[in-house]
């Protein structure tokens, strides 16, 4: 191995993602900004999936991941790879793969026995890439290459069977990487990763090969640092808090040194908005906090205790307000008279969805929404009945 090799590793990027419809692609290119200049001092990126938000991601969010690949490939003189998350359409994700090779980026969109192998100037690179291991991905891939046995096994020996088949690959001469995008077990996550994985498609931290020199993971939004013997093992996290719970995570781009030993250190990322979840003692308060300026950049949460619902001309102030109010809740005390669940079976439709409402927002819903809901439910009625 010759001078150490640096490595910029990232991950949920989740372009196209909106918060309560507010589009995020703004904070997203100035992300995307700071990680083209960190790149110009290292040799390797690695993107360890959920590059974008869903499987079919607006136009202007694939315009900039393109835009972004080319900026960091530079027509070869730096390699990139890509993996594909849960997030992202697999052959989506390769079906640019032939002309992204022009510009240096190697794409994986499914699991594979064959790593990238790379000459950069420090030396060469193996990287043992492993997109999303769905069950449906692993089996397609362990009934072609391996046995039987291996298809029964539960999902962690799975997975472990397909990184030691990547890892015959490995030359204790060559700085040895693997990426993939997955949940090791007993790490930090978020409300969203824990009701989207359960328990079942998670793995356990011993699985990588201790031949690795880094493994570069995917998945959790919160970076943090998995404990796996001698291997250096890392989520990035996400660059952004794409939702409330997130809002106090630190944000960090991870630089990577591989050398006689492993190095890793991280930078804070200056990109996007703050998430802030107010709560108010009072409707006037609001009004003076952004008087004196209060969270003048940020995405709100806010709820007020009130001692009854926010009425119309209360919303309409609020929306006038120069702020960016995600949510608008009445913090209602909670000796509040509310109708008993079991009496509520005896309201007719338009009073129940107006009791939802009010539950669910502090306020009484307009007329129009009450008959369009009124509507939607005759033609879902009578589609039952057809």
């Amino acid at each position: 191995m010759g001078r150490a090799t640096r490595i910029l590793h990232a991950s949920d990027w989740h372009l196209g993602k909106t918060l309560e419809g507010r589009s995020r692609l703004p904070e997203q290119e100035a992300y995307l900004d700071e990680v083209v200049r960190l790149a110009a001092d290292v040799d390797l990126v690695l993107i360890a999936g959920d590059v974008f938000d869903v499987y079919n991601p607006p136009i202007d969010a694939e315009q900039l991941y393109f835009e972004t690949l080319a900026r960091l490939g530079e027509r070869g003189r730096r390699h990139v790879v890509v993996i594909a998350g849960n997030h992202d359409s697999p052959d989506r994700i390769a079906a640019s793969a032939p002309l992204a090779a022009l510009h240096g980026v190697h794409v994986v969109g499914r699991p594979t026995d064959a790593p990238v192998e790379l000459d950069l100037p420090g030396g060469r690179v193996v990287v043992a890439a492993l997109p999303y291991p769905s069950e449906a991905r692993l089996r397609t891939l362990l009934s072609q290459a391996l046995k039987e046995d291996a298809l029964q096994a539960a999902y962690s020996t799975k997975v472990a069977a397909v990184l030691a088949e990547l890892a015959t690959h490995f030359d204790p001469g060559a700085t040895n990487v693997v990426m993939s995008h997955l949940q090791v077990r007993a790490c930090l996550q978020s409300e969203s990763e824990r009701a989207l994985i359960g328990g079942a498609y998670q793995v356990d931290a011993s699985i990588f090969p201790a031949s690795a020199d880094y493994v570069a993971l995917g998945h959790l939004h919160r970076a943090q640092d998995v404990p796996a013997g001698l291997t250096a093992v890392r989520y990035c996290g996400a660059p952004l808090p794409y939702r409330f719970s997130e809002r106090d995570v630190e944000r960090t781009h991870t630089i990577v040194e591989v050398g006689s030993t492993t190095t890793v250190h991280t930078v804070p990322i200056d990109a996007g908005r703050d998430l802030v979840v107010w709560e108010a003692g009072s409707f006037a308060e609001v009004l003076a906090g952004v008087e004196d300026g209060w969270h003048a950049d940020a995405f709100i949460d806010l709820g007020i205790h009130l001692d009854r619902p926010l009425t119309h001309d209360q919303l309409a102030i609020l929306r006038r307000l120069p702020r960016d109010f995600v949510r608008l809740r009445a913090l209602l005390p909670a000796a509040e008279d509310r109708t008993p669940r079991d009496q509520r079976l005896d309201l007719a439709p338009a009073e129940l969805f107006t009791a939802f409402y009010r539950d669910q927002t502090g306020s009484d819903p307009d007329s129009g929404i009450v008959d369009l809901f009124l509507e939607l439910a005759t033609d879902v009625l009578e589609a039952g009945e057809g």
